[in-house]
């Protein structure tokens, strides 16, 4: 609880003890069928056992959505509450205790409103005795519409405190995209509502675990997918990092400087997360570059200069067959693009350049310079952000810059280690990414001369 900010933690607290009053409020209740309260508690637990992933990292989708939804109908407001009040607190997955007190609170607190709201309808009968169909579909959707967007609400004000993300970024970046199917997957919770009021009974719990199980399955895929997404990006930087000295940890932090620009300008989740794929494969085009050229001893003639500016391309061409990296690949096409023109491969200027490569580029340049290489000791942060105030406008996007001074003004900087591997001396020449570089500046020279030639 204490590594949360304090605005986190209050909402946190506030959150778990409505939810936890409403739990006592609702159990000294008359006439709670605790028999129903019991099994579907259960359930909960068996769709809680292994949560599935979403894209955005810090939520898990909860397959006990549908048991909820049965409680809501068969019980109300107050079964409901506690059946999902129980159901998380039960639940195996290893979590800090306030995340899980939370998580049952604020359930509490969507279960229990989607009771009120289900209870107040008129095509809405006590227990789901006597269900008029079809006119009472309205009002179970309705009531599933409103459990899961209190819950999702809940739920992204809490990782907007917590991770300084907008609202909007959080809900309309990772967690819109699993609303449809989690109202989809609600319609299990009608399942076992009417096999329930039909006279089945607890044994409906048992009819419904071969489609929740399914269900689950299916979702567990989508966020398996998304591990293949991590395991291939993993690859490739891995690839290139063998090949080249001075990308060793260089990805990763690029990544990192390019979400923490792309929360300053208010990127959505999804975006945020096709950012950090963008600036971890920024440099796979080295994979087709001769390691001669990235590792030579001295100056580059004409041609070996061309060699090196083809890896923008060779990069993009690399991942534009992987269809979840589309915006990526532009971003790594030209990410040594210059806000003046004089950049490559295209030679795009302003605007014209996308978002994506304009980040990059400052990420890029930030790193290069706050990292130790052979010919020259790593500079400041101070001295680093300096240096790209000083090529603000010509080389570099001036929103893009400010934003990184901004985000590291307020969440620091972690610069690289100095390595441990031997770099050799002879390597003095530089690198293309640190603009400060003697070869940076031949190469700025070498693209004027292309121009004008």
């Amino acid at each position: 609880m204490r590594s949360l900010p304090r605005p986190a933690a209050l909402y946190v607290a506030a959150v778990t003890t409505v939810g936890m009053l409403l739990g006592v409020f609702a159990a000294t209740r008359r006439g709670v069928d605790w028999l129903l309260v019991a099994v579907l508690a259960v359930l909960c637990w068996v769709g809680e056992i292994s949560p599935a992933r979403t894209r955005l990292r810090s939520l898990a989708m909860s397959l006990a959505f549908p048991v909820d939804v049965a409680a809501v109908l068969l019980g109300g407001p107050w079964v409901a509450t506690l059946v999902a009040l129980l159901g998380s607190l039960i639940q195996l997955a290893p979590m800090p205790w306030y995340k899980r007190l939370f998580n049952a609170g604020q359930l509490g607190i969507s279960a229990g409103i989607a009771g009120i709201v289900y209870i107040h309808l008129p095509p809405a009968t006590a227990a789901f005795s006597t269900p008029d169909f079809p006119a009472v579909l309205w009002a179970v959707a309705l009531a599933g519409v409103t459990l899961a967007v209190v819950n999702y609400t809940l739920v992204a004000v809490a990782i907007a405190l917590s991770s300084r993300l907008a609202f909007a970024q959080i809900w309309w970046g990772g967690m819109s995209e699993t609303l449809l199917p989690s109202l989809g997957y609600g319609l299990i919770g009608l399942g076992i509502a009417v096999l329930w009021a039909s006279g089945v009974g607890p044994v409906a719990g048992i009819l419904v675990l071969a489609p929740m199980l399914a269900a689950r399955w299916a979702f567990q895929q989508y966020g398996a997918q998304h591990r293949a997404y991590e395991a291939t990006v993993a690859s490739l930087i891995q690839a290139v990092e063998t090949k080249d000295h001075y990308t060793r940890g260089h990805s990763e932090r690029v990544a990192t400087a390019c979400v923490m620009i792309g929360k300053r300008l208010g990127m959505r989740q999804d975006r945020l997360e096709m950012l950090r794929y963008a600036g971890m494969l920024h440099d796979v085009g080295k994979l087709g570059v001769p390691t001669r050229l990235l590792q030579k001893t001295g100056p580059l003639d004409a041609d070996e200069f061309a060699a090196i500016t083809v890896h923008p391309i060779r990069g993009c061409d690399m991942v534009a067959a992987i269809e979840f990296l589309a915006e990526a690949a532009q971003g790594i096409r030209h990410h040594h693009e210059r806000l003046d023109g004089l950049g490559y491969p295209d030679g795009l200027a302003g605007e014209a350049i996308p978002e994506f490569a304009r980040i990059i580029a400052v990420a890029d340049a930030f790193d290069s310079m706050t990292s130790t290489r052979s010919y020259r000791a790593a500079r400041s942060v101070d001295a680093a952000i300096a240096e790209l105030r000083r090529w603000s406008g010509t080389q570099f996007d001036p929103v893009m810059v400010e934003a990184l001074v901004e985000a590291i003004a307020e969440e620091g900087w972690t610069t690289a280690p100095r390595p441990s591997h031997v770099v050799p001396r002879a390597l003095v020449f530089g690198d293309h990414d640190d603009p400060t570089s003697r070869v940076a500046a031949a190469m700025r020279e070498y693209t004027v001369v292309e121009r004008v030639s």
